[in-house]
């Protein structure tokens, strides 16, 4: 069916190209940009995309994409955010992250905004925010202006939001004042990124009045009578007291009502971020930006943003948002729109669907450089015939054949990472001793993070540290490399263990040398890993970033300029080089794009040494480890053989369980209730057997390799042993041989009778 539709296509385009030859160009509504009339360029190139588009759009099954710098949100409803030929650049228009880019927002759309890292799509959102605040003195606007300056931004367009629209942003890393507690922090008393400007909240009243209340609050002492006006307006207002209620509530979800009353600057990058998330959430925005909101969540805070994004209790609710957690994607948004060099498409599906979509996308842009090649042929014949362009016609037609000529150069694409091909499948041979944890135990102050934990990893090993923030996951990674120490118990790291460290601290450089560029640091890695295979270490460093998808152009700029995701491409790059077998990856998803993360996901996959992560990313976490270890707070950490997805369905049921129990509701749904939590601990034991037989299996097989060794030796003695030397040497080399091989028989039993359960097992699966 396939290649019947591509056929179809190439037929389409080829008549598309003769047509072109002989009318004048015409505007269609899906093309790439929304020029003035004066200065409107049309390319046969996009007339060429947009005749295909149209004639074959009836065979994309795959869901509908638009495939043009202008992406139109299909929706009744009229936009609450409007675009138009907005350019973007930071090098004076050698290259653009947007070029000429229109797209309506419309009310209660959820989008998700995706694309590689270094397209543009957090300079996409810090611009309509800061057009939402232009012309007021939010601080969080005078950020902004400051960040385009050092980063050389420039951009030109329009960006329309109707005065009754309300936006709140919440960026990645969202500028603290430090002098704010995180009450008033939530409440917007000091204006942060993630507050609404006061000259466009139609909820201003209601939000003056409570933040008025909590400053007369703090000083109901020293001022009572303030105090008194302040409750008597909270009780005249209506929905004020709902909205200290709301900051309640969504301060404990996002597990920060108990730092209510400490500066912001005491808050670590996490802490900051949530906290501004909530201040953004209280305001009830119509327009929500969000950038990477799932980083830093619990994997309860991530399911709770998702129930409260998709609520039905706030359908108009718009969100816009850049996330690389697939999961959560899939949950909230119900369109997603890629910035793909400089343009926007739209999908409306899956983030599955899209994927086809794309691919069908790309092959009819091949399709379009490969029919304006087949009719330049014809055309550049003509050519060398010189004729001469005194008719009309010839005229056209030359015009023609200079718009075809560039038609036939591809938009440049960035190739697909392939860390496989890149850094290699295989790690460093590892030995049998790994790494060994006794009764280790660790308390911070009354903090107790590890009471008498033991385990022995082994090779194959991939686990995820699972559990609420701040119970001792990252912790328990450093104690591994050695930065923290057990108050007591020991670790053992075997001789052939390397370790590779891939850290939320992000990329590591010399904070002194702020010009230093991306291609100094690779070659500054290259000579300090000693991972030169030629002695030619600028050489191999070019042939790294172009390897890890760093274009050209990047190449001697600051990394000072860089992209949260480009310098997490930058670390990875630092740390797969060095070729570990033991793996720790502290949130390793994070601020990666969604085809580094696939990257990754591949790599890891024929990893063949022990893999540690730490990820609240279920996608990810699902497809790379096999078994959890669960830090459940005060030093427990309990084995759960199953995915993160699975984890996060216990958690839920269980919290179900516990409304259901307190409600004292025994009807039919809890009995089904309890019946899924007993199948799902069946299914818990069966894997942790699966995974437990596996392990055994290996080791068997390392132990009989041993064994037969050893009899190889013993016989080899035997046979070289005389009768001279007396029959008593050779009974006991006999009976040690004898031994040796009931303990190989004893071995491939039980290798045997462990392989034919898993078989068992294997086929009531399928």
């Amino acid at each position: 069916m396939r290649r019947i539709f591509y056929m179809f296509c190439w037929q389409t385009l080829l008549t598309a190209s003769l047509c072109l030859s002989f009318q004048p160009p015409q505007r269609i509504r899906r093309t790439a940009v929304l020029e003035r009339p004066s200065t409107r360029r049309i390319t046969l190139q996009s007339q060429i995309h947009e005749r295909v588009y149209s004639s074959a759009l009836f065979a994309l099954s795959t869901g509908s994409s638009s495939s043009s710098t202008t992406a139109q949100s299909s929706s009744s409803s009229p936009p609450v955010l409007t675009v138009e030929n907005l350019s973007c650049t930071h090098n004076g228009g050698e290259t653009y992250q947007l070029k000429d880019v229109s797209y309506n927002l419309h009310r209660g759309r959820k989008v998700a905004l995706i694309g590689r890292n270094g397209t543009g799509k957090s300079t996409f959102l810090k611009i309509l925010h800061e057009s939402y605040l232009k012309g007021t003195s939010s601080s969080s606007s005078d950020q902004l202006t400051a960040y385009r300056e050092e980063t050389n931004y420039k951009y030109t367009g329009k960006v329309e939001i109707p005065k009754t629209v309300r936006v709140a942003m919440v960026d990645q890393e969202p500028p603290m004042p430090s002098d704010v507690t995180v009450g008033d922090a939530i409440l917007g008393i000091t204006k942060l990124t993630a507050n609404v400007s006061p000259s466009r909240n139609s909820n201003n009243d209601v939000m003056e009045v409570v933040r008025n209340y909590r400053f007369a609050s703090r000083q109901a002492e020293t001022d009572p009578d303030a105090f008194v006006r302040a409750s008597a307006a909270m009780e005249k207002m209506a929905g004020s007291w709902d909205v200290l209620t709301r900051a309640e509530e969504i301060a404990s979800k996002l597990k920060i009502h108990h730092l209510q009353d400490l500066p912001l600057s005491m808050l670590s990058g996490g802490e900051r971020k949530r906290v501004a998330l909530c201040a953004a959430l209280v305001e009830e925005p119509d327009v929500l930006l969000l950038d990477e909101p799932s980083n830093y969540l619990s994997l309860a805070g991530i399911e709770w943003l998702s129930e409260l994004l998709t609520s039905n209790s706030n359908p108009k609710l718009t969100v816009l948002m850049v996330t690389h957690d697939r999961a959560f994607l899939e949950e909230v948004c119900d369109c997603i729109v890629e910035l793909d060099r400089g343009s926007l498409y739209e999908h409306q599906g899956s983030y599955s669907s899209f994927l086809q979509a794309k691919e069908d996308r790309l092959a009819l842009e091949d399709a379009a450089v490969q029919a304006a090649n087949a009719k330049l042929r014809v055309e550049l014949e003509w050519m060398r015939r010189q004729p001469q362009a005194r008719e009309s016609k010839s005229k056209a037609r030359i015009d023609a054949f200079y718009k075809l000529e560039q038609a036939t150069k591809p938009r440049p694409r960035d190739p697909n990472l392939n860390l496989v091909e890149t850094v290699g499948g295989k790690s460093r041979r590892i030995g049998t001793k790994i790494v060994s944890m006794k009764n280790v135990s660790l308390k911070f102050g009354d903090r107790v993070m590890l009471d008498d934990f033991s385990y022995d990893f082994c090779v194959g090993d991939r686990i995820c540290l699972a559990g609420a923030n701040g119970v001792g996951k990252t912790t328990f990674t450093k104690l591994i490399t050695g930065e923290v120490e057990p108050d007591s118990g020991f670790i053992e790291i075997g001789d052939t263990v390397v370790l590779g460290v891939y850290d939320q601290l992000g990329l590591k450089f010399d904070p002194s040398a702020e010009s230093q560029t991306v291609m100094e640091f690779v070659i500054d890695q290259a000579q300090y890993d000693n991972i030169s295979n030629t002695g030619d270490t600028p050489a191999e460093a070019r042939q790294l970033l172009k390897q890890f998808e760093f274009p050209r152009s990047r190449w001697n700029e600051p990394i000072s300029v860089l992209s949260g995701g480009e310098r997490r491409r930058l670390q990875l790059l630092s740390v797969l080089t060095k070729k570990p077998n033991f793996l720790i990856a502290d949130e390793p998803s994070v601020d990666l794009d969604l085809d580094s993360l696939s990257a990754l996901e591949t790599f890891l996959d024929q990893f063949q040494g022990v893999l540690l992560t730490v990820s609240h990313d279920r996608a990810f976490a699902d497809k790379v480890t096999d078994h959890l270890f669960v830090f459940e707070g005060n030093g427990v950490v309990k084995d759960f053989g199953g995915t993160l997805s699975e984890y996060a369905s216990c958690l839920v049921e269980l919290e179900n369980r516990k409304i259901h129990q307190a409600s004292g509701d025994n009807s039919a749904a809890e009995i089904k209730r309890q019946q899924h939590k007993e199948d799902s601990a069946e299914r818990n034991q069966v894997r942790n057997f699966v995974r437990g037989a596996k392990k055994e299996m290996l080791n068997i097989e390392r132990a009989l390799e041993k064994l037969r060794g050893k009899s190889n030796d013993i016989q080899a003695e035997i046979d070289s042993t005389s009768s001279d030397e007396g029959w008593s040497v050779l009974a006991e080399l006999t009976d040690k041989l004898n031994s040796v091989n009931e303990q190989i028989e004893e071995k491939e039993m039980r290798w045997l009778e462990l392989g034919e359960k898993l078989e068992r097992i294997d086929s009531e699966d399928h």
